[in-house]
């Protein structure tokens, strides 16, 4: 019998804190600026894509993306609390609300994966299916399996939302290093037999630019997530 899974056997892989908002038009007249101010608060800031209406950027703290009605920050193997990732979601957010006269969110978002590995794909779907988030019985269903790898769940409220998935699968990474390293292989293929927790919390009502302070938002989200998805895990 397989043994009860908690959120602390899972690795955070990453986080995401997204804002979205009413059409900026300033995007096409202050990008430049605000690029300037993120150069100077990220370590090694560059722009890998610009265009008017969207501009992606990355750094040593992570990815940037600032966009006509939504700008978001990722970080890849976060801090375990998150505290670092919370400092520089502020650093970012305050930099682009700033820019682009930003008053209101219409949304805010926090999504984070943890992902546990297991030695076998087989292995991955035993963990999936132990944690009996179904009812349904095992049988072969539009011609494809007998029991699913995937579920996803969303719950929401008149302020707070929620779309938590789980799935067993296999993920394969491929990278090409730069020639100019002179590796004896410059191909890299590794691949993960893995049960994923995907989670995306979200605001539904309109919340004010003033009223928001990420740090303690991101703070009280990822303890909720953890708490909440602990009680799944466990069932």
């Amino acid at each position: 019998m397989p043994v009860p899974l908690s959120i602390s056997d899972f690795k955070m892989t990453s986080a995401t804190c997204e804002i979205r908002y009413d059409n900026a038009y300033l995007i096409y007249d202050r990008t430049g600026q605000i690029c300037h101010d993120l150069k100077a608060s990220f370590t090694g800031f560059k722009v890998q894509s610009p265009s008017p209406s969207q501009t992606i950027a990355s750094a040593k703290e992570g990815s940037f993306v600032i966009e006509a009605a939504a700008s978001r920050f990722t970080t890849k193997n976060p801090d375990t609390k998150l505290e670092q990732f919370a400092i520089f979601c502020k650093q970012f957010f305050d930099v682009v609300s700033e820019g682009l006269d930003v008053k209101v969110f219409t949304r805010l978002g926090f999504r984070v994966l943890f992902r546990k590995d297991f030695r076998g794909l087989d292995e991955a779907k035993s963990a999936f299916t132990a944690l009996k988030l179904t009812t349904l019985k095992p049988t072969k269903r539009f011609g494809a399996a007998d029991e699913p790898n995937e579920i996803l769940l969303r719950w929401e409220g008149e302020d707070i939302g929620t779309m938590w998935r789980a799935k067993a699968e296999t993920i394969k990474i491929d990278a090409v290093l730069p020639a100019e390293l002179e590796m004896e292989n410059s191909d890299l293929r590794k691949a993960f037999n893995a049960l994923v927790v995907d989670v995306d919390y979200y605001t539904v009502a309109p919340v004010e630019r003033s009223q928001w302070d990420p740090k303690e938002w991101i703070r009280h989200s990822i303890r909720t997530i953890r708490r909440d998805t602990d009680a799944l895990l466990g069932n």
